[in-house]
């Protein structure tokens, strides 16, 4: 038993310091896609050190009693086990480094009071799926045909809203896997939470899906008191797919050819919060490998600069001055999207558009981050909360004047 229990020690030792060493790399463009980064085992170590560190604890400990530490390959596991909980320290303290990052963020655009709060149980225990037992959820509201949404929220009426996109590579992902952190904090602090379902492809081809969304915006606002929510302020955010979808959200209100039917119907949002987001879909910046489902999924048809398609699915060329306010988060260790991406459109925002733009690149944190309750995520969702309670502020119309 004792053979046994140091090959374990071993094999586990060995493991976690490879999952360690792959989350502490940072992706680099020169090196060939093979040798990046792996995203998703680095979004699992990154975001879950507590979990590790208790199970590599409890391994040892059982290890060591059976008599693992009489064979060298059981004192080597050991050895293992100590340098990957030093990787594992080293992505603590980068986690840790989030907050400085989004407090200058905000402040360049004047917001200064960034508390991050960290809801400790929550982020040691990493499960992000359980809904607080103070925040009601209302599933599967249809907002158009075979289409629907959630809704957190808590007793009140009047409150702003927020509408999460989720993202799964416009071929993927579910409304209720991502951004759970966000939706229940934003829904405990007096806001209308949603979280937007879509048609994916390779059944729907592009705009469809932006439409759809579109569709969401106007039955919420339409909708927003029976719901407790008021649709003279709605904000949306979203990751990878669902941050350019909600880019392009934001960047496209009220345009007639993304509004079939619905043509005169306000689907205007005030605010807008990307995550690791794709913002050009031509790759013109060689921010990330080309993507065969993007020609053969998403847009059924070949990559053409001169395509007014694929510029009219890229954020980046659908900038301009009446743009609202936005703030782009992208983590610097992301390996499918790089941050050089939210950078170029970071850039092209402030350039053209007239309302404050925030960018925060979030040291260590990965494509998908968000979907942990981490203290990574718990300081993000702080900062995404300062900025929209202020733009809620800032931009709501005065109750004298919904009133009227």
């Amino acid at each position: 038993m004792s053979g046994f229990a140091a090959v374990v020690l071993f094999v586990v030792g060995v493991i976690g310091l490879v999952g360690a060493v792959n989350a502490l790399r940072r992706p680099r463009p020169e090196r060939h896609p093979a040798l990046q980064p792996w995203w998703l085992p680095a979004m699992l170590v990154a975001e879950l050190i507590p979990i590790r560190i208790a199970f590599h604890a409890v391994i040892g400990v059982v290890a060591i009693w059976l008599g693992a530490l009489e064979h060298p390959t059981g004192q080597i596991g050991v050895a293992l086990t100590v340098l990957t909980w030093i990787g594992y320290g080293v992505l603590q303290a980068r986690a840790h480094r989030a907050l400085p990052v989004l407090r200058r963020a905000l402040a360049e655009i004047g917001i200064d009071d960034l508390e991050a709060e960290v809801e400790w149980r929550r982020a040691l225990a990493g499960y992000p799926y359980r809904t607080p037992d103070h925040i009601e959820v209302l599933e599967d509201v249809e907002y158009s045909d075979g289409l629907t949404l959630d809704l957190y929220r808590t007793a009140g009426h009047g409150k702003p809203i927020v509408v999460q996109i989720h993202g799964g590579g416009w071929r993927g992902g579910h409304k209720r896997q991502q951004a759970r952190p966000l939706l229940h904090r934003m829904a405990r602090d007096g806001w209308l939470a949603a979280s937007v379902s879509y048609p994916l492809s390779p059944q729907a081809t592009f705009p469809d899906h932006l439409i759809a969304l579109k569709r969401a915006i106007a039955f919420l606002r339409q909708n927003a008191a029976e719901f407790g929510g008021d649709g003279s302020f709605i904000a949306v955010t979203g990751g990878s797919a669902g941050g350019h979808l909600s880019a392009l959200l934001a960047l496209t209100a009220n345009r007639p050819e993304y509004q079939p039917g619905f043509e005169s119907t306000d689907t205007s949002v005030q605010a807008a919060v990307p995550l690791y987001g794709v913002y050009d879909f031509l790759n013109r910046n060689e921010t990330r490998d080309n993507w065969p489902l993007i020609p053969r999924a998403v847009m059924k048809e070949p990559v053409d600069p001169d395509s007014p398609r694929y510029r009219e699915a890229s954020p980046l060329d659908q900038v301009h001055q009446d743009a609202p306010p936005f703030f782009v988060i992208h983590g610097t260790h992301d390996s499918l999207v790089r941050s050089d991406e939210a950078r170029h459109f970071v850039d092209a925002l402030r350039a053209e558009s007239r309302s404050p733009v925030a960018y925060a690149e979030v040291p260590g944190a990965t494509h998908a981050f968000d979907i942990a309750h981490s203290v990574r995520t718990h300081q993000v969702v702080s900062g995404v909360q300062a900025f929209l309670d202020e733009m809620a502020e800032q931009l709501r119309p005065s109750r004298h004047e919904i009133d009227s």
